[in-house]
């Protein structure tokens, strides 16, 4: 009996496998999660007991862990928080100016005028 393996429509949506059904990218943010986490464990064990050190070595790997794992419209987490991060420091109103060059270039032979007046003054 034959049997049909569904391919997706989108080529791109696959991702090469590197450890364990993991990518580089994944692996990669686990291993910086973990080089994170295991001396946060081990420098807080004493003074937060067993359990804190562990909700403390938790806290500091996770930025890393979400890092390989959340993809939300094909952005990564980082990328997501640069965009929020962006959105929130403009400012909320922005105003329509222009600039008139042609006031400009007037204004600068305006100028140019006077300083030559004054020049010929002072002679």
């Amino acid at each position: 009996m034959a049997h049909y393996v569904s391919i997706p429509k989108d080529l791109n949506d696959i991702k090469e496998k590197f450890v364990m059904g993991f990518t580089k990218r994944q692996v990669i943010c686990f291993g910086i999660g973990l080089a994170v986490g295991v001396p946060v464990f081990f420098l807080t064990r004493t003074a937060l007991g067993m359990s804190g050190a562990i909700f403390a070595m938790g806290a500091c790997a996770a930025p890393a862990i979400l890092c390989g794992l959340y993809r939300k419209n094909g952005v990564f987490l980082e990328k997501q928080a640069k965009y929020m991060r962006e959105y929130f420091t403009r400012p909320r109103k922005r105003y329509y100016r222009t600039t008139n060059i042609f006031e400009c270039i007037s204004n600068q032979i305006e100028y140019n005028r006077i300083k030559k007046k004054l020049r010929d003054a002072e002679k």
